[in-house]
């Protein structure tokens, strides 16, 4: 079983130019790695895909369970705080940290919102603004995860199918009930954005059969940690030291380039890719080349492409395979024995 690191946002839009980042272990494993080559993936979508489950996963749920509550049958939705604003001609959807509520500012906004909706179930949301919404009638919709939506257009990821105009009618009623809300009127006042939306995603109740992937998890991610539950594999937060993290059979969910991706800030993009290239995939080379692990995968996402390479250690020795820099689609390594 391969060591196995998933790097969601490493993928820079081919719509915004970008010199590529200095990357020389990940140059070296696409160059010398046998690649796959998928459609895009939202990263919530990549994460379930890997312990078997498809996108109309129970998402709410699973990241509840992951964030430590008592699993439960009741149908769970994913509501996340954040902030819609006009970019040119279109509206925009954001989640940047300057947008997430203290515990005040959650526990004020969603007595607000429990008090507006008693009909439709009970909103928890605690600080941070990553809530979930236990619903008194379980509900079919096509949504998408925040993976694939903050930072885009919003009229291109909004709630379908059944019951997809309920979410929206929702969406729009919070969007008002928030507007003159106390807690936003502080915030304007103190130049910060508005909490003026809630994103809906990820219907669905437990309890949910996944496959493992992995023998042990490493993740500082919520959903993460309930898809390890779901497939009972072992999960921990990202370790201090990595070494203990970067062994045979492990999967390792590294998210440092999702958010400035996600948002095109190419400053902390390129920043956080080397970083994660000395930190994480360096120290991945040197364990193949000690035979520490017989092989590495590497899973890059992206707006347009999902990428896995994996290197065996006997193809770091194939020195006529050139490493290839990190671009937005790599091309596949020159043919070789």
């Amino acid at each position: 079983m391969s060591l196995h690191l998933v790097l969601p946002g490493l993928l820079w839009p081919t719509t915004s130019a970008l010199p590529p980042p200095r990357t020389p272990a990940l140059s070296l494993l696409l160059g010398r790695g046998r690649k796959t080559t998928q459609g895009a993936l939202a990263p919530e979508d990549l994460l379930a895909g890997l312990f078997g489950l498809h996108a109309g996963a129970p998402f709410g749920a699973l990241r509840r369970a992951g964030a430590g509550e008592v699993a439960d049958t009741r149908c769970w939705l994913a509501a996340d705080a954040c902030h819609l604003r006009f970019a040119r001609d279109a509206l925009m959807l954001t989640a940047r940290p300057d947008v997430a509520p203290d515990a005040q500012e959650a526990l004020a906004l969603a007595a607000s919102w429990n008090a507006h909706f008693a009909s439709a179930g009970w909103l928890h949301l605690p600080a941070g603004g990553h809530g979930h919404l236990s619903l008194l009638e379980p509900l079919e919709a096509d949504t998408v995860p925040p993976g694939a939506a903050f930072g885009r257009k919003i009229d291109a990821s909004m709630p379908s199918g059944r019951d997809g105009a309920k979410l929206r009618q929702w969406m729009n009623e919070t969007q008002m009930l928030f507007h003159a809300h106390p807690v936003n009127a502080a915030r304007e006042e103190a130049g910060r954005p508005t909490l003026n939306s809630l994103w809906f995603w990820g219907a669905g109740s437990l309890p949910v059969q996944a496959q493992a992937p992995c023998m042990q998890l490493w993740a500082d991610d919520a959903l993460a940690h309930g898809l390890a539950q779901a497939a009972g594999v072992r999960a921990a937060p990202l370790p201090d030291r990595n070494g203990v993290a970067l062994q045979e059979g492990n999967l390792v969910l590294l998210q440092d380039a999702l958010v400035p991706a996600l948002y095109l800030d190419a400053a902390a993009w390129t920043e956080a890719v080397e970083t994660l290239d000395r930190d994480w995939i360096a120290p991945a080379v040197d364990a193949l080349r000690r035979g520490d692990v017989q092989s590495v995968t590497v899973r890059l996402s992206g707006d347009e492409a999902t990428i896995a390479v994996t290197t065996e250690r006997r193809d770091l020795w194939k020195f006529w395979r050139r490493p290839q820099p990190l671009t937005p689609s790599p091309l596949p390594p020159a043919p070789g024995l």
